[in-house]
């Protein structure tokens, strides 16, 4: 199993690791879909092993939507809470069990990002990329209009605060985690997310006092 995430169990809470198995308690090898019935009759033993099929491709999709390895992970252990709650709803004449999952999980994720307030920061961060990360090479009668405009972008982040522009350099230009700049700086999470925000504010107003 995959380090980056960890086995949900309906009875007893998240295990930090995965659980050795004694083989004589295994099931016979069962389709995703039977397995899924089964955890509509409460099998915990069906529950397990439906995990071990379905958590790989799920959490792939996770860290997809979220580009987040620690939200994916907490959004997999939420969405195997709720599949485990609504599996007594799936029927196999209507969909794949792996349909049925990604509708749950997807929109986990989704109410993650509305929570969080992802999408503006997502518009905020493209726009900075834009500007600053643009992967594509300019061509020659562009090229001082493009260097101008570095300029123009690196002077407005000089004239942030400190702490703005110190997160906003970690995020964008180091590509870090709010989590990890949170760990390394020793500053809490919200404080991360807030200075990053302002910063983004402040320096996408800069940039059009500049154009």
């Amino acid at each position: 199993m995959s380090p980056h995430y960890r086995r949900a169990s309906p009875s007893s809470g998240f295990c930090a690791a995965r659980r050795a198995f004694d083989p004589d308690m295994s099931l016979p090898e069962l389709s995703e879909e039977d397995l899924l019935q089964r955890v509509g009759r409460r099998d915990s033993r069906a529950f397990d092993q439906l995990y071990d099929a379905l958590a790989p491709r799920l959490y792939g999709l996770l860290r997809q939507m979220l580009h987040d390895e620690r939200e994916a992970e907490e959004v997999l252990q939420d969405g195997f809470v709720l599949l485990w709650e609504r599996a007594s709803s799936y029927d196999a004449s209507r969909s794949k069990a792996f349909t049925f999952a990604v509708m749950i999980f997807r929109n986990k994720a989704i109410d993650r990002m509305r929570m969080l307030g992802r999408r503006n920061r997502l518009v905020d961060s493209a726009a900075l990329e834009e500007v600053t990360l643009s992967p594509q090479v300019p061509a020659a009668d562009d090229e001082a209009q493009t260097n101008e405009r570095g300029m123009v972008v690196r002077k407005a982040l000089t004239d942030l605060p400190k702490e703005q522009r110190q997160l906003i350099e970690f995020a964008f230009l180091k590509g870090l985690t709010h989590h990890v700049i949170a760990d390394s700086l020793g500053i809490p999470l919200g404080t991360v997310k807030t200075n990053i925000r302002r910063g983004l504010l402040r320096l996408r107003d800069l940039l059009k006092g500049g154009d």
